[in-house]
């Protein structure tokens, strides 16, 4: 019995001790865990630099504008135009990818992150030289415009041309940007005065977007419908031979239309272009540097840029197109927008034929007309700036609900979304007072007094 208790205590004190031994061990290698060597202690700070850099990468965006030039001369957002609730997955998609903001994080870290968002939200503001350039398409004929493209001549020709790259394929309201194209091409060409011209070359038409076929897709620049009067039947033909297929060579079809323009000199006929695109060029060229030559040849046509439901990159570039011809650019999003401007020369068309009134109606009525434009630019810079701070507080409170901001972080996105609305209110105001101005005045004080305040790159 006495031998039984002794092996049954010998084996507690087996266990105890080995109890105790694992114990002092886990404490060790606890201790030894909470004392990082300096080796360890240098991959963790190289972990964070990098977390950092990683994060400045994410939020990357340039300043955003602190003043009216800037405001207006800013590269709209991927979301510009878009509504927050009917795009929401999309959007909250992008927003997902931005990293938390720490809690430590203050005012610096929150103006980069603010920043971001705006690169994201940023509308496209309308531009006060845009309306000038309206204003001389609605005041055609008017030798106080001192601009010969604008002057009357013996002719009145209209070229059209047109992107069939594959991405016109996209449907709006039931049908594809091409047909859209197409039918407001229709309209436009039916309304002509029968004495004008019109011609209709396309792009991308051949080929499809792969790279295999980007040789074959980037030569094909094509004048399907001649500079000539409008046929219907012939006008039809050429629309029909053709669906959204390939690349964009855009830089192409301008120096071909230099070609197409080679029996209307400049001199004696009104030479007037569409540019119709809902992308940049994608075929190597340089489509700015043909639109420099072009505005400079003998041919000195009135170049008209139309963004089709584009993107801020491809707004940047086709406006970029505009500027090196002296023209303009307008971004539609719809038919009765892409309307609208193909409506602009057929009523300068009119004009050609019309202009009879004397030059102090004309005058009164070319003021009328010129508030007109102004109270629409208005009301248009006023519906971007509300659907602007719209999207950005839905953004900021996802940023808050999904715990990517902390509520202090969250009321300095409140000051600067008030920052913000303060700046767009200021420059619509501002702008809108500086047109009224300038509707009384004539067109050389005009063009002198806007390209001084708002010309782009002053």
């Amino acid at each position: 019995m006495q031998k039984k208790l002794f092996i049954f205590v010998l084996v507690i004190l087996v266990l105890t001790l080995g109890a105790c031994s694992t114990k002092d061990d886990s404490i060790v290698a606890e201790n030894h865990k909470s004392e990082p060597t300096e080796q360890t202690n240098e991959a963790i700070e190289n972990d964070e630099i990098e977390d950092e850099s990683d994060m400045e990468d994410v939020i990357e965006a340039p300043n955003p504008p602190e003043n009216t030039q800037s405001l207006i001369t800013y590269t709209p957002g991927m979301f510009a135009g878009i509504f927050y609730d009917e795009n929401e997955t999309a959007i909250e998609e992008e927003l997902s990818k931005l990293p938390p903001l720490k809690e430590e994080e203050h005012e610096d870290e929150v103006k980069k992150y603010w920043a971001k968002l705006i690169s994201l939200f940023a509308e496209d503001y309308p531009d006060p030289n845009e309306v000038v350039e309206n204003w001389k398409k609605e005041d055609f004929g008017n030798p106080d415009i001192g601009d010969p493209r604008y002057e009357f001549k013996e002719n009145y020709n209209v070229e059209i041309i047109l992107d069939a790259s594959g991405s016109m394929a996209e449907v709006i309201d039931g049908k594809s940007m091409m047909d859209w194209a197409k039918e407001s091409i229709k309209t436009f060409s039916s309304n002509l005065p029968k004495e004008a011209n019109v011609a209709l070359r396309v792009y991308g038409h051949k080929g499809t977007g792969s790279d295999s076929d980007k040789k074959l897709s980037c030569a094909s620049s094509e004048l399907l419908y001649e500079m000539q009067a409008f046929e219907e039947a012939k006008i039809n033909d050429a629309l029909n031979q053709f669906q959204p297929s390939g690349w964009t060579p855009i830089a192409e079809s301008l120096i071909q239309a230099k070609n197409d323009f080679a029996k209307f000199n400049g001199d004696k006929n009104t030479n007037i272009i569409y540019l119709v695109s809902d992308g940049v060029e994608t075929c190597d060229g340089d489509p700015v540097k043909e639109a420099k030559e072009l505005a400079e040849s003998s041919v000195t046509p009135i170049l008209n840029v139309i963004g089709f439901n584009v993107d801020s990159e491809g707004q940047k570039e086709l406006k970029k197109i505009a500027e090196a011809a002296d023209g303009t650019y307008q971004t539609v999003r719809n038919v009765e927008q892409l309307q609208a401007e193909f409506d602009r020369s057929q009523e300068m068309a009119t004009k050609w034929l019309e202009w009879k009134v004397n030059a102090e109606s004309q005058n009164i009525d070319t003021v009328l007309k010129r508030e007109e434009t102004i109270f629409e630019y208005k009301n248009e810079f006023a519906e971007k700036s509300s659907l602007e701070i719209r999207n950005l507080d839905n953004a900021v409170l996802f940023l808050y609900k999904n715990d990517q901001i902390s509520s202090e972080q969250r009321a300095m996105f409140k000051t600067l979304r008030h920052a913000r609305y303060d700046l767009t209110n200021q420059a619509e105001n501002e702008m809108y007072n500086d047109l009224l101005k300038l509707a009384q005045e004539s067109y050389k004080e005009i063009e002198k007094e806007i390209n001084e305040k708002y010309k782009h790159g002053s």
